[in-house]
């Protein structure tokens, strides 16, 4: 290919220093640094953005820095030791800061969904973006110098083996990583558990230093501190705290539970033996009213539906009003044994309720029975899914399909009922609109003011039922809502942004980043690749590849649930895919314009891919034909990939800068908050239309 010498690292392409333990072979150590690189990814990003709330916003920003970090490794390799003598300050760095954000104060508990920061005047507002520029900015530059370590070891490993045995190396043990990882969040360990095994698996690796070693040692212990009380479930770090019962009382009557740093619900005695007693205890005599009002507009229902069901509450409540069935969803499995062991009034165990820990869409997409009351509790999530995807836990339940899948599981005089924290806020505009386009009927709305400033809805049978002791919020909303409001859909989900734009802070900390990325790799003369077409080629494939994830992840999401599940396979499938084409393109030559042709296709074919009418099939064939198409342009652009990097014959600079693509792809697809979910195919698209253009141009200089 052309530019088979360009020198991206000072050291032209001759491999450094073999760095493998000696009773560990070349291919042993590339298999446990990929396991571990990957292990490293996936922990950092889930411990960081549950513990540091800039991350709740800055969803992807920990995701492309190890990516990029990853890629610099790579490029570099192992060489430079002033890099690894860092290592163990980065890694104290990372994780004790993380530890121990809030008393740090890098932790912001006032963000709120709407990207807002902080309150007062412009100048506080202002102190706050650039706190909150600092802390994210700040902790990408140790996550940054952390990674470039752990790529290091990856590159110079790679150098040492023909490029498609290396790269399939890699990849199978990053799928090694990722299983790892998740069988750890199945079992619903913490950070103490994950820095353990991964410092173990990384302790072969610098056997030599002691001082690693002995950081290692220190930072599981000081992440060890006591947490009393402290939960780890697959998506929040949860505290429970019992509060004092009032005098005379025999046991707990009320708890309160945070997640991720943010209050999530209380556990509250609502029962009438308790509130006859102490009919002024707090906090469960103020939060009475909101769990009565669905059972004063109706009032005996037969079979209920609760989509977000927390620790009980709601359930408590359906069955103090002699509701026959309830149906209880709560996407947290952990959020539901709390309830099971803790709630005071033990609703999860009467036989007149069955729990499903599942998504609230995906469960109103299986559902058949039919009910007369379907509640929608406080579903606003406290933190992001993943770094893989721009959706909240909760973006599918308000959209437009959500509604109209609820609508078809009412019966002729069912309601459904509908509370939110949004007050008089842009998102009840939404709302309002969005109900009112599922069920071509306004909703009668109400604005409450029991523990939050929130807003009922109600739609359905009931939905003329007065609430005297509310205020009357229908007109209003009416008059504030019209055809040009913009309402949340499956193709654009997200309740919590005013407009379909970036908010500032996030294209503010992206364009940061981007400048950080650009001035750390001139400092590091690591951009000759930039007027390299065989490198623009890997460039890329590797952007098109992580918007290609991206997209999977959310169209997934919508088919079987927002769930971390869902993450763990699609990663898992990718890599599969990955794999696998990496094996075929190794025994077999196929021409890469068929490969092109075959995935340029498969992707237009997506914009008419009919993902709504295979939502009924059984779940097996359901996920056959919907994870399988997802995934399949992996294969076709694994192959293309894995052709490139044979006739390239330099793994290590072609893995390093398609991760530098990967990180231009984390960035562009904030542009979904504008354009919505569709937009990640045609973006898609444009980078391997670019890739394939790098590709044969550089091929015509060749033979010209």
């Amino acid at each position: 290919m052309a530019d088979s010498t360009l020198r991206l690292d000072g050291s032209g392409t001759q491999p450094g220093p073999m760095l493998q333990p000696p009773w560990l072979g070349e291919e042993l150590s590339l298999f446990l640094a990929s396991v571990v690189t990957l292990f490293f990814e996936l922990l950092i990003i889930r411990y960081v953005s549950s513990e540091v709330r800039v991350f709740a916003n800055l969803k992807n920003l920990p995701l492309v820095a190890s990516f990029f970090g990853i890629g610099l490794g790579m490029l570099l390799g192992s060489s430079r030791m002033r890099f690894r003598a860092v290592f163990p300050t980065a890694t104290a760095l990372l994780f004790v800061l993380t530890r121990f954000a809030m008393p740090l104060h890098l932790s912001f508990g006032d963000m709120s969904w709407e990207f807002a920061l902080g309150s007062g005047g412009l100048g506080s507002r202002f102190l706050s973006l650039i706190r909150f520029l600092a802390v994210g900015l700040g902790y990408s530059v140790v996550i940054i110098v952390f990674f470039r370590v752990l790529g290091g070891y990856v590159g110079e490993y790679m150098k040492q083996l023909p490029s498609l045995r290396g790269y399939g190396i890699n990849l199978s043990g990053s799928l090694v990583g990722m299983t790892l990882f998740s069988l750890l969040a199945f079992l619903h360990l913490g950070p103490v558990t994950w820095l353990l095994i991964g410092f173990l698996l990384l302790a072969p690796l610098v056997a030599g230093d002691r001082l690693t070693l002995v950081v290692f040692a220190v930072v599981v212990c000081v992440v060890a501190t006591p947490e009393p009380n402290t939960f780890w479930s697959p998506y929040y770090r949860i505290e429970l705290t019992r509060l004092s019962p009032p005098d005379g009382w025999p046991r707990a009557s009320a708890y309160s539970l945070v997640a991720n740093h943010v209050w999530y619900q209380c556990l509250a005695d609502l029962s009438p033996g308790f509130l006859e007693r102490y009919p002024t205890a707090k906090p469960n005599s103020l939060m009475l009213p909101y769990y009565e009002l669905p059972y004063r507009i109706v009032p005996r229902p037969q079979n209920v539906l609760i989509l977000g069901a927390g620790t009980g509450n709601d359930v408590a409540g359906a069955l103090r009003h002699g509701a026959e069935h309830v149906d209880a969803v709560e996407i947290d499995p952990i959020i539901v044994a709390i309830g099971l062991q803790y709630h005071p009034e033990h609703p999860y165990n009467s036989p007149r309720v069955a729990v499903y820990a599942d998504d609230a869409r995906s469960f109103l997409k299986k559902a058949t029975r039919k009910y007369d009351l379907i509640v929608f509790g406080f579903l606003d999530s406290a933190t992001l899914l993943s770094s893989f995807s721009s959706l909240r836990l909760d973006n599918y339940v308000y959209t437009v399909e959500s509604f109209q899948n609820a609508k078809a599981l009412l019966t002729s005089q069912g309601t459904l009922v509908l509370s939110f924290a949004t007050g008089r806020g842009f998102a009840t505009d939404r709302l309002y609109a969005t109900l009112e386009s599922a069920f071509g009927t306004p909703p009668a709305a109400y604005f409450t003011g029991f523990l939050v400033n929130g807003v009922l809805l109600i739609e359905g049978g009931a939905r003329n039922t007065k609430l005297p002791q509310l205020v009357d919020a229908t007109s209003d909303l009416q008059a504030r809502t019209n055809s040009t409001t913009l309402l949340a859909t499956d193709n654009w989900p997200f309740l919590y942004l005013t407009d379909r734009s970036i908010p500032a802070p996030v294209s503010v900390a992206a364009t940061l980043f981007f400048l950080l990325v650009w001035t750390m790799l001139r400092k590091a003369n690591c951009l000759a690749w930039k007027t390299s077409l065989p490198h623009l080629h890997f460039f890329f494939l590797g952007a098109g590849f992580l918007l290609l994830e991206t997209k999977a992840v959310t169209q997934l999401s919508l088919l079987f649930g927002g769930t971390w599940l869902v993450n763990s396979v699609v990663i898992g499938s990718f890599l599969a895919m990955a794999l696998v084409a990496n094996a075929l393109a190794g025994r077999f030559r196929v021409p890469v314009i068929v490969m092109y042709g075959i995935l340029v296709t498969l992707l237009t074919l997506d914009f008419w891919f009919p993902y709504s009418s295979i939502s009924g099939l059984s779940p097996g064939f359901k996920f056959m034909v919907g994870a399988g198409w997802a995934a399949l342009p992996v294969f076709f652009s694994g192959i293309v990939f894995s052709s490139s990097l044979q006739r390239f014959g330099r793994p290590a600079e072609a893995l390093g800068v398609n991760l530098f693509g990967a990180v231009l792809g984390g960035l562009l697809e904030n542009a979904v908050m504008i354009g919505g979910t569709p937009i990640l195919k045609g973006l898609a698209l444009l980078m391997y239309a670019a890739s394939a253009v790098a590709l044969f141009k550089s091929r015509t200089q060749l033979t010209g």
